[in-house]
């Protein structure tokens, strides 16, 4: 029996995940104007690993649950494939905002299946 542990991990990290880098941008010009005032690199270096850190787990976790829920009627493929796409579009340069809003929609769509838990699989 497949639990619904994965499918509450990839909710929450891609509404939590997607939200931050919706605003990740901000965060990195935040980070370089505390450089810049400091005269270090710390905080920007800090704030664009934390970013794709964040984005590999994404994807990461979008291609584990994609293979484990495979065959399963109680979640449906499309969250697995919103995270992926969501979470390889935020690797790109600029576009990170893009794949948030993609892995924002991909989280809700594994909260949403959550319901179906609790019915005997098919």
């Amino acid at each position: 029996m497949k639990t619904k542990n994965l499918a509450l991990t990839n909710g929450i990290v891609g509404l939590v995940g997607g939200i931050i880098l919706l605003f990740g941008g901000w965060f990195v010009a935040g980070g370089a104007l505390s450089d810049a005032a400091t005269g270090s690199a710390t905080s920007t270096s800090g704030t664009v690993a934390l970013l794709n850190i964040l984005k590999i787990a994404i994807l990461a976790l979008g291609i584990i649950a994609l293979i484990y829920y495979k065959g399963d009627s109680r979640v449906n493929t499309a969250p697995g494939v919103l995270l992926i796409v969501g979470g390889a579009i935020a690797l790109i340069p600029f576009l990170g905002w893009i794949g948030g809003i993609i892995a924002i929609i991909g989280g809700s769509l594994y909260l949403a299946s959550l319901k179906n838990f609790n019915q005997p699989q098919q």
